[in-house]
Order: structure tokens, then sequence, then C-alpha cells
């Protein structure tokens, strides 16, 4: 077994910033109208790639499908990076029409399967990833979106040709925000680790505990992670010898990749915790994911508001603090 200890320091979340943040995640999302054509925002603002292909708007049961094409990172004959494969692979489709090209791309869906939208119990989601190299399949839930309590995830995946080793790979993650908050701000000691994960291979399992503390110098927070490699079944002697040769590459890779997350937090977060609801709608609203458009005015009535919006339930007021 591999075991790594280290410490990340990153910028705080308030936990009220978190719960107003949500309700204005939530409240967008339940004045939106979805449809076959796309996703109308608020605003009239019409996104569509996001399609509603069965059931009704954020209703239990309402599917969503997005489709993306991917661009692959291809290596010609002579060694080349990426960027020239797929520059002479287009030079060779334009001379002699053999359609190379089309293999510097992939098509990548995404199905969004709306399992429970409960602002005050829990929103429950499933999605589901098909691309040309591999399948993942993902539940994740919010228990209590108003006074958030707890996230939990779980999924599978299984790659295709060019994956065969995330075959079978498996992972959850949980994080109890409840005690998240108080060990973090309060230094309380939790009764176990607020923040978990697990992932499973065929040969290794991965586990990982996160644990706040306060810093003593400033606002932000001390996290103390701990990550655990271990072998699996049979294979468990064999993923022994292997880890104990390459522990130290490993411990310094594990080291750079949290102080490379806790790098990007610290400089992304600061600017998001900043923002007020109203701001944060605003920005949310100013820059929608993929291609917008306008719905008409004729067809809308009011512009910005879609017609005969289905009442996705339960009252859009912003919880009391």
């Amino acid at each position: 077994m591999v075991s790594v200890r280290h410490l990340v320091v990153v910028e705080p979340v308030p936990y009220r910033w978190l719960v107003d943040a949500l309700a204005v995640f939530r409240t967008l999302a339940e004045e939106s109208q979805a449809d076959e054509q796309g996703l109308v925002l608020p605003d009239g603002q019409v996104i569509p790639d996001i399609r509603l292909t069965q059931g009704r708007h954020l209703r239990p049961g309402s599917v969503y499908l997005t489709e993306a094409e991917v661009e692959l990172e291809v290596e010609d004959e002579d060694g080349d990076d990426a960027g020239d494969g797929i520059a002479k692979a287009d030079a060779n489709a334009d001379a002699d029409g053999s359609g190379i090209s089309e293999d510097a791309e992939a098509s990548e869906t995404v199905q969004i399967t709306v399992r429970e939208w409960d602002h005050r119990r829990a929103v429950r989601l499933e999605l589901a990833l098909v691309s040309d190299e591999m399948n993942v399949a993902l539940d994740a839930a919010l228990k209590s979106p108003d006074r958030p309590s707890l996230v939990e995830s779980s999924g599978r995946a299984g790659g295709g040709a060019a994956a065969r080793t995330l075959f079978g790979m498996a992972g959850r993650v949980r994080v109890r925000l409840d005690d998240w908050w108080p060990a973090a701000d309060t230094d309380r000691t939790p009764p176990s680790a607020p923040a978990s994960a697990r992932l499973d291979h065929p040969w290794i399992r991965a586990d990982v505990r996160a644990v706040p503390r306060p810093s003593r110098d400033d606002g932000r927070w001390d996290i103390h992670v701990t990550v655990s490699l271990r072998g699996r079944r049979l294979l468990r002697p064999v993923a022994a010898v292997v880890l104990a040769v390459a522990a130290r590459r490993i411990r310094r890779s594990v080291v750079r990749t949290l102080d490379n997350l806790a790098a990007q937090w610290n400089d992304r977060v600061p600017h998001l915790v900043a923002m007020n609801p109203d701001q944060l709608r605003e920005t949310l609203l100013s820059k929608p994911s993929g291609e917008s458009g306008r719905h008409d005015a004729a067809e809308t009535g009011t512009p910005g508001t879609p017609p005969d919006r289905p009442d996705p339930g339960g009252p859009r007021t912003r919880p009391a603090p």
C-alpha cells in the first residue's frame, strides 16, 4: 500500500454564499423552459445544445440530451503532435477524398435524467455519457438544497477499444456539508473525514479523505488530504510490488496534482464568492454554454418569458437564513 498525506491551503467558501448560489441555479433552472428545440433561459436566450426528449421540464423522469463533437488528439506516422496530425489528415482528405479528417472528431452524447427535484428534500440526477472512447454512468444527489447537508455521487466507467484499462472502473464521492463547515470554520473535530472518495479499478483501489481546519494566519482553510492506494483481488500481491517500486513517483504525482487543484481553486473561487446573488445570476445569463439565440417576441408574448411554462413545483423564494 502507498499512503500520501498532504496539506493544501485554499480560499474559503462561506456557507451562506453556497446556499444563495444554489438558490440562483435552482431558480434559473425552474424559470427556464425546455423542449425538443433547446433550453430557453429566463431572459429569452436559447441554448440549442440541451434538449428535453422525454417528460416535463424538471419533473421526475424527464430526460435531457446534449451532444457535442470532440476533437481527438491523433499522431501521424512521423510522430508529430495532435495538431499537426489533424492538419495533415485534413490535407490528405482534401487531396484524395478519403475522408481521413473525419477521424479527427468523435461524437459525445450526454443524457441527463431527473430522478428527484425538490428544493426541500433533494435534487438527484442521473448522467450517462456515451462516446467512441468510453461510457460513463453517474448518479449524483444533493440533500436538502435549501440548506445543503450532503452531496453523494457514484458512477461507473467502461472503456472502449481506445481505453480498455478503464473497463469496470467504479467510484463514489461523499461530502457531509453539515460537518465540513463546522470543522473548517470553528475547528470542531468531525467524527470522521467530512469528504471521502473511493475509486475501484480492477487492479487498484484508491481512497481519499479530506479534513478541513481553519488557518491560524488568515481566513483560509487548511485541508488535510490522505490518499491511499492498494491492490485488489487476485492481483493484490502483484500490485503491492508495483506500488512499492513506484512509491516515490506516485507520491510526487499525488502531491503535484493536489497542489495544482488548490492553485486553480484559489485562482477562481475568490472571484465567485465576491458576487452577490444578483451578480451571479447576471453572470450566468450573460455567458450561456453553447450557441444561443433569442425567442421571437411574437412567440413568447413578453420578451424573455416562455409561454405556457410548466410549474416545476414548490415556491421560488430564497430560504431564510
